[in-house]
């Protein structure tokens, strides 16, 4: 198992322009995440059009971020566009489209542990993706830990979902081709969401698209102990983020805590499944992928070689990020036609 080389550049780009973690404090991570998506800037597909949304949930009111293929009910509005989007392979609005026009939809959590991450971390690899399903994309910016622990991020994920289900039509997309996705800890909600849909009789969905899902705080996993010191996530950060996210302990019999927890898989829409070979998280995922087919899940894993934790945002600086990520966007495609 070898590194990507084009991957092992970006982390000696890394250590030189950024150094060691001065801090493991929430404020200190979150500005670290942001400061990097700054080297990740490409230009943003033309087909691709960008609209900010505030929705009204129980309580509270979050953010969100609709990417439209072609425009239709993203025209016009825009997100400030500093970072770019994927423009390899571009396919336009057409790909995803139903008979009648309009678009499937991913709803999208983001990555970052549940502590770290945005809508702007994220907006490249969200613009690639539409640009390259043709299915559109709203981005979820859910209450992030410690300052909003769980269930908080949780159900966020599930109340966002519900709206922009009943909104879909009004969005400009086929609220009967909805599904739900992200990347690590946004994958993590993503599945918490698909279980919530069935056990609340909540919107039908299409697909779960899980990218390097983080499940369970298992650090027994071979996965987790091979790449405990990384390359890019370890071990110990994983443990630091999954205290952020359930207040110190690594107990709890929720699965929204753990989707791993549930007492049944079953009745769950299907599943895309990646996870990256030199990931501590490698082994929860595709352990989570097998349950699912156990029971009765129709399943599709595949394992990303030579990739780590994150790559799924790294596209810009690495070819083979790039491809795995063109057969991403191609199963969301598949996943919604």
């Amino acid at each position: 198992m070898t590194i990507d080389p084009q991957l092992a550049d970006w982390y000696a780009r890394l250590g030189r322009e950024f150094g060691p973690l001065p801090d493991p404090l929430p404020a200190t991570r979150r500005k670290r995440y942001e400061d990097i998506t700054t080297l990740l800037q490409v230009p943003a597909p033309a087909s691709v059009t960008v609209r900010d949304l505030t929705l009204p949930l129980a309580g509270r009111s979050i953010a969100a971020r609709l990417y439209h293929p072609g425009g239709g009910a993203g025209e016009g509005a825009g997100a400030d566009g500093k970072a770019g989007g994927d423009a390899h392979g571009a396919t336009g609005a057409s790909a995803g489209s139903s008979a009648g026009g309009k678009p499937g939809l991913l709803v999208f959590y983001h990555g970052g542990g549940w502590v770290t991450g945005s809508l702007q971390t994220h907006h490249g690899l969200c613009l690639g993706l539409v640009a390259q399903s043709g299915v559109a994309v709203v981005s979820v910016d859910y209450r992030l830990a410690p300052e909003h622990a769980y269930p908080a991020p949780c159900e966020d994920a599930y109340d966002a979902l519900v709206w922009l289900a009943a909104h879909a039509d009004e969005l400009g997309c086929d609220a009967r081709r909805i599904a739900v996705g992200g990347d690590s800890a946004g994958a993590h909600l993503a599945a918490v969401a698909a279980l919530s849909a069935r056990d609340r009789r909540g919107p039908t969905l299409v697909l779960q698209w899980l990218i390097y899902p983080t499940i369970e705080p298992d650090f027994s996993l071979p996965s987790q102990i091979a790449f405990a010191a990384g390359p890019g996530l370890t071990g110990a950060d994983m443990d630091w983020f999954w205290r952020q996210f359930l207040g110190g302990s690594l107990e709890c019999p929720d699965y929204r805590a753990s989707p791993a927890r549930a007492a049944s898989l079953a009745g769950l829409p299907p599943a895309y499944v990646l996870v990256a070979e030199l990931d501590p998280l490698r082994d929860e995922g595709e352990r989570y992928a097998a349950r699912l087919r156990e029971a009765g899940v129709a399943v599709t894993c595949e394992r990303a070689a030579g990739m780590t934790h994150g790559f799924a945002r790294l596209f810009p600086v690495c070819e083979a990020a790039a491809l795995h990520m063109d057969g991403a966007a191609a199963a969301l495609k598949e996943g919604l036609a």
